[in-house]
């Protein structure tokens, strides 16, 4: 069994990333149930609704784990089906030295490739690149730029179909993780 408390020890800071929720507000209650505690909220556009209803499903469900969970930042940006015209087509995150360039990425072509994206990030000075749009879950490393896309967490388009989020944990030492995590269909065993 693992020590929850040394493993969390050795992390500065556990930031959820989610994409292409598309309305379906129930997913987003599963994911917040499955990740654990984390310190900040990236959603990569296509909300399909108001982030003011995203937000209180958020405090909800950290309430409900602790009276300390909720009240950390969520981000969040217009995908191509979003029509809420304040939100931005990207945001540049500062998080434990490292600069996060969030976007869905339909303005960058990204379902024939993320080198379109990648040269956006750079020149914000970014070292990691967050998407959705193709709803199908990636992570690639490159020398200067990590570009990392969750999946959807309502329309998984990979092989085979599962709804998908990822968990970021930056470490004490400034090393970067992405963990892939599956929601399992309603039924399954967890």
């Amino acid at each position: 069994m693992i020590d929850k408390d040394k493993f969390y020890r050795n992390i500065k800071s556990r930031i959820l990333i989610i994409s292409d929720s598309h309305g379906k507000n129930c997913n987003i209650n599963d994911v917040l149930k499955k990740a654990g505690p984390f310190d900040m909220m990236l959603h990569a556009g296509d909300l399909e609704c108001d982030p003011k209803t995203i937000c209180s499903i958020v405090e909800d469900v950290g309430e409900a784990r602790s009276s300390d969970a909720a009240g950390f930042p969520c981000y969040f940006v217009r995908g191509n089906c979003d029509w809420n015209g304040n939100l931005p087509a990207f945001q540049v995150i500062d998080i434990e030295g490292h600069r996060i360039f969030l976007t869905h990425g339909h303005r960058y072509y990204v379902n024939g490739g993320t080198q379109n994206l990648e040269y956006a990030a750079l020149e914000q000075g970014c070292d990691i690149a967050v998407y959705g749009h193709t709803h199908v879950p990636a992570v690639i490393r490159r020398e200067d730029i990590t570009v990392v896309n969750p999946g959807s967490v309502s329309f998984p388009r990979q092989t085979p179909r599962r709804k998908t989020f990822m968990i970021m944990e930056i470490y004490k030492d400034g090393t970067v993780d992405f963990n892939l995590v599956e929601l399992k269909k309603r039924g399954d065993q967890v």
